[in-house]
């Protein structure tokens, strides 16, 4: 019996061998990095900043591929059915982890079931803006206006439920007004009509050129700290409005990729953030660089879901 039993653990740790063997060596071919968002904008930016970082990191190409489209939910799903083998990945953002399952009742993916967090690369903080034409310069004086005016001001965003849309509706619960929702096709429409005045205020993760321009009158920014890249801009929370919120993006693998992979890309990431020459490339686009665990992602994925959820139902949103 008991040579059975020493011939049968031999045996266990031969068939081990090929698989710790192919972690070992991973990657030796390209890994595809999909965005769920179109080429140009500054999520696509910032992906592809850490994608050439990682590539360098791994000795591999990462090659980005585009798939935008319902709310990152093609591209999210695409990658949800992919192989499990660390060769393709995902750069999900809030919006795909910890909005989306509480708007759509009949997505098409689970993100605590179909991924594994690998690390969160960066933080956009919310600009807050307002048309000049308003003639606010601070957020004390726009609570105001808005609270002398109920129903009358509004605010854009580029599409129901998308993160502009909740924060602006979490400021209007936070600050105790009443304002108007306007839903735009697009960031660039929505800021057309800031400009000329027909919107009124909006949170953009956008909005650092508009701001410097003089297009748009910069109130504030829902970032924990002010941001090396506009100094001059105060956070909401020097203002006593306990309010803070980033667009954030991170990297998440399919569910069942090995653990020694997610920790090898996790690691690669986290050096690639703390790097002052990628810190300086996401910050030149309003951004913070980010390096983190995969439970440490985890949990921010699972905390900002539930942040989002209550936001959702107190204001009664839906999506088409």
């Amino acid at each position: 019996m008991k040579t059975r039993s020493k011939t049968f653990v031999a045996a266990m740790m031969l068939a081990a061998v090929p698989a710790l063997a192919a972690h070992a060596q991973y990657p030796d071919r390209p890994i595809k990095l999909v965005v769920p968002h179109g080429p140009g904008g500054v999520a696509d930016t910032v992906s592809r900043i850490f994608a050439d970082a990682l590539a360098r990191e791994l000795k591999q190409p990462v090659i980005v591929e585009n798939k935008a489209g319902a709310s990152t939910m093609i591209g999210a799903e695409y990658v949800a059915k992919a192989a499990p083998d660390g060769y393709t990945l995902l750069m999900a953002s809030v919006t795909t982890l910890s909005i989306n399952p509480s708007l759509y009742p009949n997505i098409t993916y689970d993100p605590k079931r179909d991924f594994a967090p690998v690390s969160m690369v960066a933080a956009l903080p919310f600009y807050l803006m307002a048309s000049p034409t308003l003639g606010v310069k601070n957020v004390k004086e726009l609570v105001a206006l808005a609270k002398s005016r109920p129903g009358q001001l509004n605010y854009s965003s580029p599409g129901s439920g998308t993160s502009p849309h909740l924060v602006g509706a979490l400021f209007a619960s936070m600050t105790g007004v009443d304002t108007l929702h306007v839903p735009y096709k697009s960031t660039a429409s929505a800021e057309v009509d800031l400009n000329a005045g027909r919107i009124h205020f909006a949170f953009t993760g956008s909005g650092m050129a508009p701001i410097r321009s003089g297009r748009v009158v910069g109130l504030g920014v829902t970032s924990g700290e002010r941001l090396a890249s506009m100094p001059e801009l105060p956070t909401l929370k020097e203002q006593g409005l306990d309010l803070e919120a980033t667009v954030w993006n991170g990297v998440v693998a399919p569910a069942g990729t090995s653990p020694e992979i997610v920790r090898k890309l996790a690691d690669a990431l986290a050096r690639i953030a703390r790097s002052p020459d990628i810190k300086e490339k996401v910050q030149a686009h309003g951004g913070i660089a980010v390096g983190n665990t995969p439970a440490e992602f985890k949990r921010l994925i699972d905390t900002e879901a539930a942040r989002w959820e209550k936001v959702i139902k107190e204001a009664s949103i839906t999506v088409q």
